[in-house]
């Protein structure tokens, strides 16, 4: 795990976390008609005031890219992919 990121995951059930992010990534790419998580801003406003800021919602970007890179994802894709994750940035970071 990025030593970065690892604080914010701290006590997290890795598990679920990780099912959480696919069923919201799912959405967020057309995958699913709806989302019945917790909308982003309140999803993050405890890591907001843990100190989560641009850089660590950059690392998460790019940490995408490079998973969809190791699964032979298109250029094009992966650059899709980053431009709907930027799009949630405002809304994570409760700006």
């Amino acid at each position: 795990m990025d030593p970065e990121l690892k604080p914010f995951f701290a006590g997290v059930d890795l598990v679920r976390q990780k099912n959480k992010q696919k069923d919201f990534l799912t959405f967020a790419f057309g995958g699913a008609p709806h989302y019945s998580g917790k909308n982003l801003r309140e999803a993050h406003r405890r890591l907001v005031e843990k100190g989560m800021n641009a850089l660590h919602f950059e690392a998460v970007v790019n940490h995408l890219g490079s998973t969809l890179k190791e699964l032979n994802v298109s250029d094009e894709l992966i650059q899709e992919a980053a431009r709907i994750a930027k799009s949630t940035r405002n809304d994570v970071l409760n700006q």
